[in-house]
């Protein structure tokens, strides 16, 4: 009876052994699973690219469609986006301390809209020598390291805006341009396609002023004023950024002399569409921000993969009037942000 005994005792002994090593190995299966899921998140979020897009300024609705296309390519391929300017776009020191803070952070990669072609270069080659690849948009700099430039030809735009005002005055008169920041490459780029394209198609249109409103809604205004007194006998201006453009229609209409006075502008806002209806501006220019933030940020992220892209890619150009501004084409591109 106790030789049972015994071997009962025995026989649950080992019972016991086995089940409690059964737990065991489930407990640091268990423990090796989550150790597994815990490295895979942490795997996943060290992978997840983080893309700097610094911009000229925030403060413009343009700039605010750069930043929704930007973050929807984000949104699109699971990037970080940090969206980051100054708050004028005349504040080079601004954005130049941006690009630094975003090489010290080490980020994937930069999507830049260069206040100043010249003094953004060396950051942009110093960027590329830390290895982050970087692609311009909107506005040019001069460094070849750049991988790849997303932007409206400027040139041509505002050759069309030329043809447009030309049209508007009857292919004679005096003009006047309103630009914005000098020696910007935009600013650059856009006074030469409307000088070029008056030069070469209508020499009975003299453009008597060129001024410089620093994109500044209240300058371009006493500019225009200034403009106007001097020539009062002008026929047209145009207004080379959103800036510029809004500030001279109030001039012109401060001066009762709206409808008599023809604006072309160039870019796009809910004042300058008012403006447009009221008819203080007869037309405007009208980019694709949205288009330029979203391939951007498509466009580095080829280049980060190693694909072979396109070394300069234009986002195209419209001239927006009151006859077509309904199309609704036309109100996509007036309204990337939504209707308010």
């Amino acid at each position: 009876m106790k030789k049972i005994a015994s071997i009962v005792l025995s026989l649950l002994l080992v019972a016991a052994l086995l089940v409690g090593c059964g737990t065991g190995n489930k407990q640091s299966a268990s423990a090796n699973q989550n150790a597994s899921s815990s490295n895979s998140t942490s795997s996943s979020n060290k992978e997840r690219k983080t893309i700097a897009v610094i911009v000229k300024s925030t403060m413009f609705e343009y700039w605010q469609a750069v930043k929704k296309g930007a973050e929807d390519a984000g949104k699109k391929d699971d990037v970080k986006i940090i969206f980051q300017g100054p708050a004028t776009e005349t504040d080079i020191a601004g954005q130049i301390n941006f690009v630094e803070d975003a090489i010290n952070k080490k980020v994937d990669g930069i999507v830049l809209a260069a206040s100043d072609p010249n003094a953004l270069a060396p950051y942009v080659d110093k960027a590329v020598a830390a290895g982050i690849p970087v692609v311009g948009i909107d506005s040019s700099v001069n460094s070849d390291k750049i991988s790849s430039f997303i932007a409206t030809n400027n040139e041509a735009a505002a050759a069309q805006a030329a043809d447009e005002l030309a049209k508007l005055i009857g292919g004679k008169g005096k003009v006047a341009i309103v630009n914005f920041v000098a020696g910007a490459g935009t600013a650059i780029a856009r006074e030469k396609g409307f000088k070029d394209r008056i030069a070469e198609k209508y020499p009975d249109i003299k453009i008597v002023a060129t001024q410089y409103s620093e994109g500044d809604q209240a300058k371009a205004l006493s500019i225009a004023e200034d403009i106007m007194t001097a020539h009062p006998d002008l026929a047209g201006f145009f207004g080379a950024n959103e800036g510029s453009a809004v500030g001279v229609a109030r001039a012109v209409q401060q001066k009762g002399m709206a409808g008599k006075i023809k604006v072309v502008g160039f870019d796009s806002s809910d004042t300058e569409i008012n403006a447009l209806k009221s008819g203080t501006m007869q037309a405007f220019v009208v980019q694709n921000p949205y288009r330029m933030g979203f391939e951007g940020v498509e466009t580095l992220l080829k280049v980060m993969k190693g694909e072979k892209v396109e070394k300069t890619i234009d986002t195209g150009a419209t001239v927006v009037t009151k006859d077509n501004m309904d199309e609704p084409a036309i109100q996509n591109l007036l309204h990337p942000l939504g209707n308010k």
